[in-house]
Parts: structure tokens; sequence; C-alpha cells
């Protein structure tokens, strides 16, 4: 007899996802290294974008306001300062924006990876910006060349794992 097409998915313990849509972590392999490294260099690009367009704006605003005129000593200092911290903002904005509203940023979505809970479900809010700012940790790329191969500092510490949707179906 053959199978009714209309019936029920039979859904096993190896499925990829479970009842409840979470993703089956057991059944779902982490990202590779060199998936890894392929996000780390496209959102890098990304973020070098975003910080050069916000740096373009401040120094667009800087010289409106000082009418076009040179800039002292202690004014160009401040101005770096300040695109330093408007770097700062825009990359942690980027990274828990992309990573709250997609559950990806671009380089993942590009190469099929998404950042998950340790359950596999939707990571919160707090692990979100507990994420971003874990990548502020001074030589934190360096993580991935020590212990686990697939996790970075900024995984283990907020409680994420980045996972290969593409294997997963």
């Amino acid at each position: 007899m053959s199978e009714n097409p209309y019936a029920s998915p039979n859904v096993t313990s190896d499925a990829a996802f479970n009842l409840d849509g979470q993703l089956n972590v057991d059944n779902v392999p982490v990202a590779s290294q060199n998936k890894r490294l392929v996000n780390f260099f496209l959102d890098n690009i990304a973020t070098q974008v975003i910080s050069l367009a916000g740096g373009f704006l401040l120094g667009m605003v800087m010289v409106a306001s000082s009418g076009g005129g040179n800039l002292s000593q202690s004014q160009a200092t401040g101005m770096q300062f300040m695109g330093m911290f408007i770097g700062i903002l825009l990359t942690l904005a980027y990274f828990a924006g992309m990573e709250l509203a997609c559950g990806a940023t671009i380089g993942k979505l590009i190469t099929g990876t998404r950042v998950v809970n340790a359950t596999g479900g939707k990571a919160g809010i707090g692990q979100i910006l507990g994420r971003s700012l874990a990548r502020l940790i001074p030589f934190e790329p360096f993580s991935f060349l020590f212990g686990d191969k697939t996790t970075g500092w900024h995984d283990s510490l907020s409680g994420t794992r980045v996972v290969d949707i593409r294997k997963a179906r």
C-alpha cells in the first residue's frame, strides 16, 4: 500500500527540528571553522563600510559646525575619539541588530549559518547583546585557535552557538 501524501509527517528523534520548531541541536552540526572564518571576513567588511559611512557623516557634521575652518589640535583629537566611539557603537548595532532581527549577520546569511541558544531556539536579547559585547574583548578572534575550534569566546560567554542550517535539511 502506498503512503498517504496527506498524512502528517513522521517526526523521528533524528529530525533537524523538534515539535516546537526549534533546531534539534544534537542533530545539527555547528558551523565549521572555515565557515566561521568566512563569516568573520564578510562581517568585518560590512562593519568597515558602515563605520566608514558613519565617519564620513561625522566629518561632514564637524565641518558644517565649524564653519568650514581648520580644526584645532584638541578638536581633531576629540573628533578621533568620537569617531572611535561611534565606530564601536555602529559595530555593536550591526551585530546585535542583525542577529536579533534575522538570527544571522550578512556573513552568516551568505554561508547558511545561524545563531541559536543552547537548546536550538532563538537566542534571547540578553544573549545577543552579551555576544555582541564579548566581541570587544581584545584578541577575541584568536579564541578560535585554542580549545574547541568552532566556538569563540563570544559563543561560550553568551551561551549561544552557530549552526550550519544547510546541513540541517
